[in-house]
């Protein structure tokens, strides 16, 4: 089968680990590099076509895809060129920068026709996958709730490599704490309201370096995650999976997911239970590792673009699921600035002004998506996997 042809806007630091990603991959071709400091990368990539502006990349190299992996703000407007050109996208994390120019590039993308996939690449870990079935067949029973965190320690050179990581829209919330909202709307269900409170005691920069959120699922259970980019510990997603060779190793589950007939650890898998179906507090707990391989998400990420483009499988995260997650996550800065509680559900209906079909019918579409973490009834589990 012919390789698809890509095409990269944005040579930064996750866009180089797409470059190095493309070219190991056998379905993809190359087409063309597309960066404002094209001087540099052109000395960094010297056997490829590198450009200073993206539209001409666009439409002198004419891939079939492209990975926009360029700032925030610039996400929208790449999008909406590869979308008039008919040109498939695979967009980084977030979406978009604001909701409004979600809802710009949502409306061009479906005017298109045009294949879309968001960059949130903890989805395709097997670990997740697999937590998400059994979630899904109900194997703790009914989704009481969840606790997350997310706790590192960057070094002072993060900041200084680029200043404007210490302003606001530079902190925890934004930057990685999107990858745990929508990491919980994957798998716990959808977020329907949020309250927060941030703090930035610790660096004393004009953002968070620390923020806590409270979550309220729309299958009834209720959430809590802290987050941190100034504290030492072995919690975080990153480190528990080892996907990246930049984390060290913990081994360490970050998350617990509690129900009504047990409980279930991430990414390590453990599921903690108790025998005969019993449920007392006077009876042991008991615990076994549940088996998952580990991949490379982005590869797998890369895979599932490509089925996408070809027609093989429908995408696991369109523009619209991804604004979804940003606008949760933009809602947590609110809610710890205001102290209010947010509650999210008008400002989903109001992304479906941008559809082509009807509010109803998103609203429907959505919901389908979820019932299945809605359990009826479920039935005792063992301490085993049924």
């Amino acid at each position: 089968m012919t390789s698809i042809s890509i095409g990269l806007i944005g040579a930064g630091l996750i866009g180089r680990k797409h470059l190095r990603k493309i070219a190991e991959h056998p379905d993809y071709t190359l087409a063309g590099i597309s960066d404002v400091n094209s001087d540099a990368v052109a000395a960094q990539y010297p056997e490829e076509r590198v450009y200073a502006d993206y539209r001409a990349m666009l439409d002198e190299a004419r891939p079939e895809a492209v990975i926009i992996a360029s700032p925030n703000q610039l996400h929208a407007d790449a999008g909406v060129e590869c979308a008039r050109r008919g040109i498939h996208i695979l967009v980084e994390k977030p979406v978009t920068d604001t909701a409004e120019a979600a809802r710009v590039l949502i409306a061009e993308t479906r005017r298109s026709g045009i294949k879309t996939l968001v960059g949130h690449h903890r989805r395709h870990h097997d670990q997740v996958q697999q937590l998400r079935s059994l979630l899904t067949e109900g194997n703790i029973g009914a989704l009481v709730g969840v606790s997350a965190i997310w706790a590192v320690y960057k070094p002072d050179d993060y900041f200084k490599a680029a200043p404007w990581r210490t302003q606001p829209g530079g902190g925890p919330i934004l930057i990685n704490l999107i990858h745990e909202v929508d990491f919980l709307r994957f798998t716990a269900g959808e977020i329907v309201a949020v309250s927060a409170i941030s703090s930035n005691r610790q660096r004393h920069f004009g953002v968070e370096d620390t923020a806590a959120a409270l979550m309220e699922f729309e299958n009834g259970a209720i959430g809590t995650i802290i987050a941190s980019d100034s504290a030492v510990s072995p919690w975080s997603v990153e480190q528990g999976t080892g996907e990246s060779v930049e984390f060290p190793f913990s081994g360490e589950s970050p998350y617990r997911f509690i129900g009504s007939h047990g409980s279930l650890e991430f990414p390590t898998l453990v599921r903690w239970g108790q025998t005969d179906g019993a449920r007392s507090w006077n009876r042991p707990v008991i615990s076994q590792r549940l088996f998952a391989t580990t991949i490379d998400p982005y590869l797998a990420q890369l895979n599932h673009f490509r089925d996408v483009i070809r027609g093989a499988a429908s995408t696991m995260q369109s523009v619209e699921d991804g604004a979804r997650t940003l606008i949760a996550t933009l809602a947590v800065t609110e809610a710890a600035a205001t102290g209010a509680r947010i509650d999210l559900r008008d400002r989903y209906e109001a992304l479906s002004g941008a559809f082509a079909s009807s509010p109803a019918h998103a609203r429907k579409s959505h919901h389908d998506q979820q019932a299945h973490l809605r359990p009826e009834r479920p039935e005792p589990q063992s301490a085993g996997r049924s």
